[in-house]
């Protein structure tokens, strides 16, 4: 596939990366001559400096025949015109990341209909998202859905009370149908072996039908607390829609912390019961001053990571229940782990699940990116594809992937239940790395 990103940021870098990793050809546009020279060398594509946001300069590098043009630039109003000139010229898909929920919020339709933009993403709101779905399912630090929402994949921490510890992984008792598909461990992401043993501190990724997602973590992580009190580190994009989310629910008692008075006096006026403090310091004693030391949940969510990993460390060495960090920047990854943070959320990553969705096919509904590597993808299997009635042990095989579960009509099947895959189902599954194309090879007809 020949793809064009526009924007050598951050998210830029990452998603040139990425799609390179995976063998596309990949033009990536960017206005700073520094920034374009620093970077050359680090990627597997070709660097040309200019303004994607001209139409001439995208026929220049080849707009009007690219599979895919992306736009992640740092201004969304140049990623709209960017999105906008590349249709006109004729690319096959067009994606613009847009940040500021003024712009389209929730209607996509105005976009695709009427711009010709086939995709909008918006990264602070989906991480928003993300956030209040770990909040609301105790035990767990990440959740995702799939399959129409019928399956939950739960990433939860193994407690020293879990019943999973010091046994195989083949050796447990479950009460509720469910699937352990992989294991984190010191930052690395592993397939779960059915000789693996968890210890305290692992995390594990289980899925489960959505309905009994809540019992089956509660059981591995063999200890959970409900939280009540969630504070806040931030009031930006990711943290006042996080706000307006957990406060909707009626079930917790919200804390927003802003270091700008401005930005606190905003927040202010468009949260109806949450407590909105202007607080410039994340040292333990401020923190201590706004009950953090007994609230069940702690997110640091501001625009600097730095600040957030510190905030997220005190509040955990203070006692917050669980402690969730924002953390934008790559290179500061590791440092969740190693903090002792109970989990990182990556706007990056949201933007690139949804280009590689776009990239892997038509037939990939859904794409979740673990933090430390890995990634789960939801497919529809179609007919007449390699995997089309093929066993269980045999589209792994053909995919090399793991199946997580499969969703036949409105039942939700596991490995040891289903014999074969079949044309329609949809096939969650889990790699330990990331950039599997053979997935989309064998359930893509």
């Amino acid at each position: 596939m020949k793809v064009i990103v526009v924007g050598l940021g951050e998210v830029g870098l990452h998603v040139a990366r990425t799609l390179s990793a995976e063998r596309h050809a990949v033009t990536v546009v960017e206005q700073d001559p520094g920034r374009a020279e620093a970077l050359q060398s680090e990627l597997d594509a070709l660097v040309v400096l200019g303004n994607g946001a001209s139409p001439r300069f995208l026929k220049e590098v080849g707009a009007d025949d690219a599979d895919l043009v992306v736009a992640v630039t740092a201004s969304d109003e140049s990623n709209v015109i960017t999105a906008l000139a590349a249709h006109q010229l004729g690319a096959g898909k067009t994606v613009a990341r847009v940040r500021d929920p003024d712009y389209f919020g929730e209607d996509e339709g105005f976009a695709r209909d009427v711009l010709g933009i086939d995709f909008v993403i918006h990264p602070e709101r989906a991480t928003a998202e993300d956030l209040a779905e770990a909040i609301l399912l105790p035990g767990a630090v990440h959740v995702e859905h799939f399959g129409n929402g019928r399956v939950a994949v739960a990433e939860c921490v193994v407690s020293d009370r879990s019943p999973l510890i010091g046994r195989a992984i083949r050796e447990r008792r479950a009460a509720l149908p469910h699937q352990i598909v992989g294991l984190i461990r010191d930052t690395r992401v592993v397939a779960a072996e059915p000789g693996l043993r968890p210890r305290a501190g692992d995390h594990i990724i289980v899925a489960a039908a959505r309905e009994d997602i809540g019992s089956v973590v509660s059981h591995i992580a063999g200890h959970t607390r409900q939280v009540r009190d969630v504070v806040i580190f931030g009031g930006g994009r990711i943290g006042l829609p996080l706000a307006k989310r957990l406060e909707a629910t009626g079930k917790f008692d919200v804390t927003v912390m802003e270091s700008e008075i401005e930005r606190a006096r905003e927040v202010a006026e468009v949260l109806r019961r949450a407590t909105v403090l202007h607080e410039e310091g994340i040292g333990k004693d401020a923190l201590l001053a706004h009950g953090v030391d007994q609230a069940g949940a702690f997110v640091a969510a501001a625009g600097d990571d730095r600040a957030n990993l510190l905030a997220a460390l005190n509040a955990k060495q203070l006692g917050a229940g669980l402690s969730l960090a924002v953390v934008s920047r790559e290179e500061y990854t590791p440092l969740v782990d190693a903090l002792h943070i109970d989990a990182g959320f990556s706007p990056r990553l949201v933007t690139a699940e949804a280009i590689l969705r776009v990239v892997r096919g038509d037939n990939v509904e859904a794409i979740h990116l673990l933090l430390g590597g890995g990634e789960l993808t939801d497919v529809t299997v179609d007919a007449g594809c390699k995997a089309d009635g093929k066993s269980i042990k045999a589209a792994e095989s053909l995919a090399t992937t793991r199946v997580a579960a499969v969703v036949r009509r409105d039942r939700v099947l596991f490995p040891a239940d289903c014999e074969a895959v079949q044309a329609g189902d949809r096939v969650i599954t889990f790699n330990a790395r990331r950039g599997t194309s053979a997935i989309a090879a064998a359930f893509d007809a």
